[in-house]
């Protein structure tokens, strides 16, 4: 069997997801996830190319074993079905943004979303909690989208990871505009295809190569770029 440095690269999928994932870096920056991936994968002497495709198709090209590795990702148990963790590579804050003056007090948790409309990129980790504790959820193509959607109040919410929607929120001009209430500080992962026949050799040789990166400090250089 061919190992995973064959003279093809490896394809991970991402999507526009800064500062995690950025797909058109500005300033030398491509977010500290693609980073810390490449870096890892170099390390490692393995071919990678991260690929920027739309959420839904990234999740789904994996899903079938097309590519191995979807990037940034975090664990559900509807994912443990059809993909592999790696170590974790980053956290983010997840909960939701809302107009500022929007009454939130008696919101402490999912649940309490119960008949709000909710907008949530497809195929989002936290969409099925959302729908089965009641939320109205409005699916989106991106967080852009639900942002504008939010200002123009054809929303009550917006539910997403804070560092991403203040760095989108800023890039929009509307950083005065929204608040923000955290519900769930989740971990991400390279996620890679249980259908990919490379797939069990990436995941061992990447947390190899992360576990390199974090003890001589790249890890925490990458991720100072980005504060």
């Amino acid at each position: 069997m061919a190992t995973a440095d064959t003279r093809t690269p490896t394809i991970i999928l991402a999507t526009n997801y800064p500062p995690f994932d950025i797909e058109e870096p500005a300033d030398g920056l491509h977010g500290f996830d693609h980073e810390v991936t490449m870096e890892v994968f170099k390390r490692q002497n393995v071919d990678a190319k991260i690929v920027f495709v739309p959420w839904s198709r990234a999740v789904h090209e994996t899903e079938i074993g097309n590519h191995p590795g979807l990037l940034t990702c975090a664990r559900t148990e509807d994912r443990a079905k059809h993909y592999l963790f790696s170590d974790p590579i980053s956290q983010e804050a997840y909960g939701i943004y809302y107009q500022n003056g929007f009454p939130v007090d008696e919101i402490i948790d999912i649940p309490d979303l119960a008949g709000y409309s909710v907008a949530s990129v497809l195929e989002y980790a936290p969409n099925a909690t959302l729908t089965d504790n009641g939320a109205v959820l409005v699916d989106i193509p991106s967080d852009e989208t639900g942002f504008k959607m939010l200002e123009l109040s054809r929303v009550d919410f917006v539910y997403t990871g804070k560092a991403a929607g203040d760095y989108l929120i800023k890039q929009l001009g509307l950083r005065n505009k929204f608040a923000f209430k955290p519900f769930v500080v989740w971990d991400y992962h390279l996620c890679f295809s249980r259908k990919h026949p490379h797939s069990t050799e990436l995941r061992q040789r990447f947390n190899t190569g992360l576990a390199a990166i974090k003890a001589d400090q790249t890890y925490t250089r990458i991720h100072a770029k980005y504060r």
